[in-house]
């Protein structure tokens, strides 16, 4: 991709609202392979330099020797990049071929040009990760529906495949089958909640967003949301995503409620796993890192954040701020 189509590609897509979960959505392609730390660098190095003819380099005979992984692994690889949206389909291949999309040449680099974070050290990446799995625009219909539509604070594994199983049941039009569901949900804990134990096998080591804290083990086999501050989310990372989110849920209007933001599916405070004092505090510093553009109204008449119009101001600008880009 050259850098003018970079410049003027729309990286968050269209303004338009649509359905929050995935019309299409994936369930198995990680092969129950949480994501892993090198794997996307990886993957987005070896489609740039790697694809030929009308196949991309997941797709061909010699993968695993390019990628160096096993081929589950390939597929698990390509599954993630998909998800994350750091690549997206070539027009008219039918999803044969990938390109790099502008965030993912943006976090990863290309050949001539260094990423602002290929190797995920910095967490704010990890939380921008998690929000393409689990925000607006998704495909992983598993991730959305636990971070927006499932309102248990402790749950079971089996709980949880449960209540996906029959969303995806009432949304999809061929339902895939409740051990892949359950696969599927497999998956999601082991991404953020790591396997109980100490000893780790190859095939299950801890996903980075381990870190992020949202999903914790705790007793008898169960699992629980981590609801409160975060630390390691810089406001800069979260007014993009609150952008984005605008975007999505309310193209037209300059003003967004707070109740909105905090409950809204889809919203910062449900993806985000955010308590109300701790988007208050977030909310209070919007006008700092969006130069007034987005400013926070919090009078006993309510709460409502206002957006004056500016095409300066998308997600796009605040994380090439943020990297320093």
């Amino acid at each position: 991709m050259s850098q003018e189509n970079m410049d003027h590609e729309a990286p968050y897509g269209s303004s338009a609202r649509a359905e929050l979960l995935p019309e299409n959505p994936t369930f198995a392609g990680h092969q129950t392979f949480a994501l892993r730390s090198g794997w996307l660098k990886k993957g987005l190095d070896a489609l740039q330099t790697e694809t030929v003819g009308t196949a991309d380099v997941f797709r061909r005979d010699d993968a695993l020797v390019t990628l160096g992984v096993g081929k589950n692994m390939v597929q698990a690889i390509r599954h993630w990049l998909v998800v994350t949206r750091l690549v997206e389909d070539v027009p008219g291949t039918r999803g044969q071929q990938l390109t790099p999309s502008w965030l993912g040449l943006s976090l990863m680099g290309r050949p001539d040009a260094p990423g602002w974070d290929p190797y995920l050290e910095d967490e704010a990446t990890l939380w921008l990760l998690h929000w393409r799995l689990a925000g607006p625009g998704s495909l992983a219909l598993t991730w959305v529906w636990t971070f927006s539509y499932f309102n248990e604070y402790e749950f079971s594994r089996q709980s949880l495949a449960d209540a996906v199983y029959r969303a995806a049941t009432a949304r999809c039009r061929r339902t895939p089958a409740l051990s892949t569901i359950e696969r599927d949900v497999e998956c999601l804990l082991h991404t953020y909640a790591g396997i109980a134990g100490s000893r780790m096998s190859e095939d299950h080591l801890d996903s980075p967003l381990v870190a992020l804290g949202l999903i914790r083990h705790a007793f008898e086999r169960s699992y629980r949301f981590d609801i409160g501050h975060r630390a390691s989310l810089p406001t800069t990372i979260f007014a993009a995503m609150l952008l984005e989110y605008w975007e999505w849920a309310h193209p037209a209007h300059s003003t967004m409620s707070f109740h909105d933001i905090a409950y809204g599916e889809g919203s910062p405070g449900r993806v985000l796993k955010l308590d109300e004092d701790t988007l208050l505090e977030y909310l209070d510093h919007i006008a700092d890192v969006t130069d007034g553009m987005i400013r926070f109204d919090d009078t006993p008449l309510g709460r409502q954040l206002i957006r004056t119009k500016s095409e300066t101001l998308d997600a796009a600008a605040l994380l090439s701020r943020y990297y320093g880009a």
